[in-house]
């Protein structure tokens, strides 16, 4: 059985896929993790950790490793900034999930975040 892809489908994945069709996103979406992460590495708590390092580490990440991805993952919170040093090359996808999943729920199901809603 063959099934057919949409031209719409078609351009969208060739957007976020390399010259080999290979899509190597780079992602750099976390939000609850991150803060956790860098609070661990300077022996703080998560509250401490400023929303600048984390925008600027991931500014960073994304000037440096964008040129060698395909697209890069980002979250509004800490990433908007990011999506300006984002390569021309790369595409940018920003993720609309809220942070975390619902432990209730089986699975790993997403909510959608209603207030970065376009």
């Amino acid at each position: 059985m063959t099934t057919g892809i949409t031209s719409g489908k078609r351009k969208g994945l060739e957007a976020v896929a390399d010259s080999r069709g290979v899509i190597a996103a780079l992602a750099i979406d976390q939000r609850g993790a991150m803060p956790r992460l860098f609070a661990k590495a300077m022996g703080v708590e998560s509250a401490s950790v400023p929303a600048e390092t984390l925008v600027t580490f991931k500014e960073a990440v994304s000037h440096m490793l964008t040129p060698h991805a395909s697209a890069i993952l980002l979250g509004p919170e800490y990433g908007l900034a990011a999506a300006r040093q984002t390569a021309k090359s790369a595409a940018l996808l920003l993720a609309h999930e809220q942070t975390g999943y619902d432990k209730q729920m089986r699975g790993r199901m997403p909510s959608q975040d209603t207030e970065w809603m376009f």
